[in-house]
Formats: structure tokens, C-alpha cells, sequence
């Protein structure tokens, strides 16, 4: 997805992201934290608007087809832009303001959302309370996404199915414009007829969170999750039955999940496995652990300035990297030797390499010593440096690890990085793993979603300690997360927003079994600030998906 037209975009001098159907990808400034919240949260909303509606489910199944078949993509996309870029930046900017106070002028760096953040501030004028604003604004896109677009799919035929096979009426766009032109009446009318239903089913004690004055997170506190999901499907259905007078069809609040497994189910059965689950059910939506887990699993943070770093395969041997390290001061004066380890397949996305450098992907992984080749080298023809090559010096074999222990001669922090999407590679870890672990304290780059490993922590009943770390980098700050469950530590390495959900995850899943206890972490905190200064470095970008990913 490299056309701007097919994918969702928040861009303007400050941080940026972008969405699509697979996963957002980030590059935060890390200067002012207020504007990469609301960045971050704008591309969360994207993403769970997709995942919630009948029409995301489309968008989901179109962006992973082959060329021909997915043909349908961009013009389903262009159908639900306004609707989805409203929801992101209203959602986004309230988010944030609830968290830092007032933020006028966020939006300034983004001139083109500052239309859009206005018409919803004036369609949710007459709401009372920053919880119920919110839920409206969700309702009405919702609304708006979940037409019978999956319905005509099928009758159509996926590959035969076009735009054009869509009514207006049906088209989530066109609701959104039809709502717009009513004005605060509609969205006012619908929040009076939820409140209703909120005080019939659930008495005051909700309503009550959420005044004139009322705090958005305290608002939507998870003890009053039941409470306000009922307002915002009785919202939503006052709003259903004023568009329906138009002629648009309109599903359940979650009347999508069927067609979608139907659809996906006959995808598959064409074009094998694409990668996609089930919507998730009622009861998922209601674990925070699952919610942090899907929105984990679809971001991407950017840590290189531009586009992915260049990369290629150095003829000498580690060992000979060994002098060239020593005279690099990367903690404090001390220099650092970090081993990484990575599958094929992820250097191949981390990287831009010279044609045929890699091994094939199905092969093992790869271990090697990083290091950033000085730009003289990089000249070109014309004696530009276009960037910097991160070189990697291969070792052949664990036997080797020892050799290159011993010429480092305690020198500095010396450690290995692994990526948890190694692990699944059981004969590569047999032999690999010990070794790697004997140089110094070993890191897991967790890589994959938190599904993969945290449930065999919760099955074994094992205990976890975990802290988080605020790093300062040339003005920019990002947040890590470590936690051990044993003897290696794993690490996230993102911003806060990213530590926050993994900690929620980890603190759902363990319970009492996760702590905080700083003692066992200072005889590692020399080599895990090296190896986080070297994955700043040399790491083009951080994700949760290198083994995969998907939604509906």
C-alpha cells in the first residue's frame, strides 16, 4: 500500500501516521507528548472502526486479495474517509485533551482535519458530558459503516463486486454528509432517547460520571463498561431510525460479524489463508487484555527518520568488529557489543539490502554483529551520502560466540538481542539460545503479539517483574517496557502509549503474578540501556506482527 490513496493518512509538520487494513504505522517526534497521543489515538480509532463494522470488513478482505480480485479497495476506501477521518480526529483530540488539558491549537500542525474536528464539535453541541459526546460520535459512524456491504458482496460475487453495487444510501460517506446536514438536533435527540434507556436499565450512578464538567476517563471507567455500551446502541438506534426514512439499510450495532465469517470463510476457500480473524465477540470487547492485544498487534512505530535503513552482509568476521566497536563510546564512555538475532523474513522488512543478499526466508535465523558503517563509506558516484548502511557481520555458529566473548574482554556492556519471533524456531533455539544467553544478560525483542507467549506464563503460574524506562535520545523521549519471567528480559521498545497497553495486557492476564520490583533489574541496567540505544540506532522499525497478523 504505498499510494497515498489507499490508505488512511494523519500528516502535517509534526508526527505522522497512516492506516490501513493491516496495521498503522507511526513516527512520533517524540518532542511534545500531547500531539503524539493524539496521533497514536487517531490511528487506534481507524483501526477499531475498521473492526467493528460490516464495512471495515470489506476493507479488510479487499486489502489482502491478489491485485485483480482487490481491484474494489481503494474505491471502498474513498467511500468511508470523511467518516472515518471524523471519528479519528474528534475521538483523538478529546482523548488527549482529557489527558493534558486544554489543546487548542494541536490541530494546527494538521490544517486539513481542522474542518472535520469542527462540524463534529458542532454536531454534538447539545450532548451533555465528554463520555456521552464521544459515544455519540461512535454511533454515528458506526452507523454509518455498517450497511449490507457484505451482503451485496456475496450476492455479487467477490471478484465481480464494484462500488456501483452499492446504493448511495448505503455508502458510509453519504450517511455521514445526511447527518451533517441535520445538524445538532439528530445527535441531541438520539443522546436524550439513550439516557432514557440508561437511567430505565442502569439508574443514575453512570449518568452521574459523566456531566457538563465530568471526566472522560472516569467516564468511561471499565466498571461502567455495560452501562454505557447500552447507551450507545440505544444512541445508535434512534439515529438508525432517522436514516432509514432515506432508504438506507442498516445492520444490528454488530450485525456484521456472520456475513464477515461467511466471507472470509468463502475467501479462503479460493485464495487459502489471508490472514484475517473473526470479528471478536461481545465478551472479547469486554476484556481489556483482548483489547490491548488487538490494538498491540496492529502497530507499527517508525524509528528511522525516512524510509527503512539500508542494510548489507559485511564480508569480515565479527571479531574484526571488535576494535571498531571498542572505539565507539555508545553508554556513557563505554563502548557496547550487542549479537543480535533475527528471522530472514523480518531483516528483510527491516531493511533495504542489495538484490539477492538474504538467505532464503524459509531459512533459519540469522546472527550477526551490527554495526553502522561510517557514512565516507556510503559515497556515491557524485559525492553525496544519500544515509547510513547498517552493516551486519554474520556469526556462523554458536561455537563462535565464545571466540568473540573473549577478544571483547569485557570492554563494555556486552549482551544478545533475540527477537521472540525466533523462538518458534525449535531447533535453531536448541542450539542457539544458551550460547547466546552465556555472553551477558540475554534481551527478547518481543515482535509478536502477546497471545503467543504470555498464556504459557499464565498456564505455568510463573511470576513476572516488570518496570518501565523513559529514554532520552537527542531530545526525543521514548518509553520501554522489560520484564523477566526467568532469566532472559523481555523488552518493548515504543512510547508510552505502547508500554501503557502492554502493561494493561500484562496486568490482566497475571494478576497479582506481575510486579514491579527494581532490585533484580540494576545488575542488567548497563546492557539493557546499550541494547536500547542500539535498536534506536540501528532497528527501522518496531512492530508486534512479524509473525502475522489479522482482523475483521
Amino acid at each position: 500500500m504505498t499510494d497515498h490513496l489507499a490508505r488512511l493518512c494523519f500528516e502535517g509538520l509534526g508526527s505522522t501516521g497512516r492506516y490501513t487494513p493491516h496495521a498503522y504505522t507511526l513516527r512520533l517526534q517524540g518532542v511534545e507528548q500531547s500531539t503524539d497521543h493524539v496521533v497514536y489515538l487517531h490511528e487506534v480509532h481507524h483501526a477499531t472502526l475498521n473492526d467493528v463494522t460490516a464495512w471495515g470488513s470489506a476493507l479488510h478482505v479487499y486489502a489482502r486479495l491478489p491485485a485483480a480480485a482487490g481491484q474494489a479497495f481503494v474505491p471502498l476506501l474513498d467511500a468511508c474517509r470523511t467518516t472515518h477521518e471524523s471519528l479519528a480526529t474528534f475521538a483523538s483530540v478529546r482523548l488527549a485533551t482529557a489527558r493534558h488539558g486544554v489543546l487548542d491549537g494541536v490541530l494546527a500542525a494538521y490544517p486539513d482535519y481542522v474542518g472535520l474536528y469542527g462540524t463534529v464539535t458542532r454536531l454534538v453541541q447539545g450532548i451533555p458530558g465528554p463520555g456521552r459526546k464521544q459515544l455519540a460520535v461512535s454511533a454515528l459512524a458506526r452507523l454509518c459503516m455498517q450497511t449490507p456491504v457484505l451482503e451485496t458482496v456475496d450476492e455479487v460475487g467477490l471478484e465481480a463486486f464494484r462500488l456501483a453495487d452499492v446504493p448511495d444510501a448505503d455508502r458510509p460517506d453519504s450517511r455521514w454528509r445526511w447527518f451533517a446536514r441535520q445538524g445538532p438536533a439528530a445527535l441531541s435527540a438520539a443522546a436524550e432517547s439513550a439516557d432514557r434507556v440508561l437511567a430505565e436499565r442502569f439508574g443514575p450512578a453512570a449518568a452521574a460520571t459523566d456531566g457538563p464538567d465530568g471526566d472522560l476517563y472516569e467516564s468511561t471507567a471499565s466498571v461502567h463498561d455495560a452501562a454505557w455500551d447500552a447507551w450507545e446502541e440505544a444512541a445508535y438506534e434512534h439515529l438508525r431510525s432517522l436514516i432509514a426514512a432515506t432508504g438506507a439499510r442498516t445492520l444490528d450495532l454488530n450485525g456484521h460479524r456472520e456475513s464477515s465469517e461467511a466471507l472470509i470463510g468463502s475467501v479462503e476457500a479460493v485464495h487459502g489463508d489471508i490472514g484475517l480473524r473473526v470479528p471478536m465477540s461481545d465478551e472479547q470487547r469486554q476484556d481489556d487484555a483482548a483489547v490491548a492485544s488487538s490494538v498491540l498487534q496492529q502497530v507499527r512505530h517508525d524509528l528511522a527518520a525516512g524510509d527503512r535503513h539500508r542494510a548489507r552482509l559485511l564480508e569480515r568476521t565479527p571479531a574484526d568488529l571488535v576494535d571498531v566497536l571498542a572505539r565507539r563510546p555508545v553508554h556513557g564512555d563505554r563502548p557496547a557489543l550487542i549479537v543480535d538475532a533475527r528471522p530472514v523474513r523480518r531483516l528483510a522488512a527491516l531493511y533495504r539490502w542489495p538484490d539477492d543478499t538474504l538467505p532464503e526466508p524459509s531459512g533459519e535465523p540469522l546472527v550477526a554483529v551490527r554495526v553502522v558503517v561510517d557514512h565516507t563509506e556510503n559515497e556515491t558516484a557524485d559525492g553525496t551520502d544519500p544515509d547510513k548502511v547498517v552493516g551486519h557481520a554474520l556469526v556462523p555458529e554458536p561455537d563462535a560466540l565464545s571466540e568473540l566473548a573473549e577478544r571483547w574482554g569485557g570492554r563494555g556492556p556486552l549482551a544478545a538481542c533475540v527477537s521472540a519471533s525466533c523462538l518458534v524456531d525449535t531447533a535453531w533455539t536448541r542450539r542457539w539460545l544458551e550460547p547466546l544467553g552465556a555472553l551477558g544478560p540475554l534481551f527478547v525483542l518481543a515482535d509478536v503479539e502477546p497471545d503467543r507467549f504470555v498464556p504459557a506464563w499464565v498456564r505455568d503460574e510463573r511470576q513476572v517483574n516488570a518496570l518501565t524506562i523513559t529514554v532520552e535520545e537527542t531530545g526525543r523521549r521514548r518509553a520501554a517496557l522489560l520484564f523477566t519471567a526467568g532469566t532472559a528480559w523481555w523488552l518493548v521498545l515504543a512510547e508510552d502509549v505502547t508500554v501503557a497497553l502492554m502493561v494493561e495486557y500484562l496486568g490482566r492476564r497475571l494478576g497479582p503474578r506481575l510486579s514491579s520490583d527494581l532490585a533484580p533489574f540494576e545488575p542488567v541496567r548497563d546492557a539493557a540501556t546499550a541494547v536500547i540505544g542500539h535498536l534506536l540506532a540501528t532497528e527501522s522499525f518496531v512492530s508486534f506482527d512479524a509473525l502475522g497478523n489479522g482482523h475483521a
